[in-house]
């Protein structure tokens, strides 16, 4: 299944039930993985889409993962992945509550280690985040937790498609005498006492 060749190595294996790799070996052979997964196949970030979207019965979240090896000034060689995934997700606008097409991509570089480290603040700090997992690791359970990740804290259109329509507010503007204050009924008991 994994070709020799330090450029490409796979693509559109979302027919496979796991799609396992061995990062470690990935990242001493600089090579690269890559390929598209089913939104229906992803359960998890399928929960949080408008089910009824038919971007979520036909939508593919791309990804990519390249490895490679780095060496700091007057350390030893640690194998690295970079790992980027990018899909368009129909989500609920916070705005308008209609169904929104969102774009959603991120990329991220792991440090693979043996263990899992200790959370020093020099860990704290790194520019990557170190990435403890057995091997060989599904691919599908790592691309599925980077999209959640990534995705907004508050889903909106860009420019909602249909006007915000709020009822049972009349506007008037914020110098006009008819406007009577949210606290007025408290007022109202303060004087009662």
């Amino acid at each position: 299944m994994m070709d020799s060749k330090p450029d490409v190595l796979m693509d559109h294996l979302s027919h496979l039930p796991a799609l396992r790799l061995n990062l470690h070996e990935l990242a001493r052979d600089q090579r690269t993985a890559q390929g598209q997964l089913a939104l229906r196949d992803l359960t998890r970030l399928f929960s949080v889409l408008v089910a009824g979207h038919a971007a979520v019965q036909t939508g593919q979240v791309a990804w990519s993962v390249r490895g490679y090896a780095h060496t700091p000034l007057g350390g030893s060689m640690q194998p690295r992945i970079e790992l980027k995934v990018s899909s368009d997700l129909p989500m609920l606008c916070q705005r308008c509550l209609q169904p929104a097409l969102l774009q959603v991509q991120d990329q991220v570089m792991f440090r693979l280690v043996e263990q899992e480290p200790a959370l020093t603040q020099q860990e704290l700090e790194a520019e990557d985040e170190a990435l403890f997992l057995p091997e060989p690791v599904d691919i599908q359970a790592i691309v599925e937790d980077q999209m959640l990740l990534a995705l907004p804290l508050v889903p909106m259109h860009e420019v909602c498609p249909q006007p915000i329509v709020v009822t049972g507010l009349e506007a008037q503007p914020m110098d006009s005498p008819a406007r009577v204050s949210p606290f007025a009924p408290l007022a109202s008991l303060k004087k009662d006492k």
